[in-house]
């Protein structure tokens, strides 16, 4: 599957050491060249510098119209939630996960069917479950 992941920080370049050599063909697209750069070294991974993430072309030489994936996982919730917006919604892309640090945000987009993670997001499921189970 070709997966593409927004952000080059600690939590994407986690999960490009996780998907890196299974067989998926991953694009990294990032703002920090020295972040980013690293993380093309790994099998099956390429990257691409972006000076602009909202501007559309990067999206498209990046190949989002053919990805079976679109993870959004920088630091900025709001530009998570708008490429991920885009993604879904412009580009018809099915698997969209968007990581949203922001309680309140990630409530409200989850309420509207986004796939949204973050720290808020596992805390509460995990209060949720030993109130459940308690």
């Amino acid at each position: 599957m070709r997966v593409l992941i927004y952000g080059c920080g600690q939590l994407a370049a986690n999960t490009v050491r996780e998907l890196a050599g299974g067989g998926d063909e991953i694009m990294v697209l990032g703002k920090e060249r020295g972040l980013l750069e690293p993380l093309g070294d790994y099998s099956g991974v390429s990257v691409l510098l972006l000076t602009e993430p909202a501007m559309q072309n990067y999206r498209l030489d990046a190949g989002i119209d053919q990805v079976g994936a679109f993870l959004a996982l920088s630091e900025d919730d709001h530009e998570n939630l708008l490429l991920s917006q885009i993604a879904r919604n412009m580009f018809n892309v099915r698997r969209v996960v968007c990581r949203v640090e922001n309680p309140q945000l990630q409530l409200m987009y989850a309420a509207m069917g986004l796939n949204v993670i973050g720290y808020a997001t596992g805390l509460l499921q995990d209060i949720r479950q030993v109130v459940d189970t308690g």
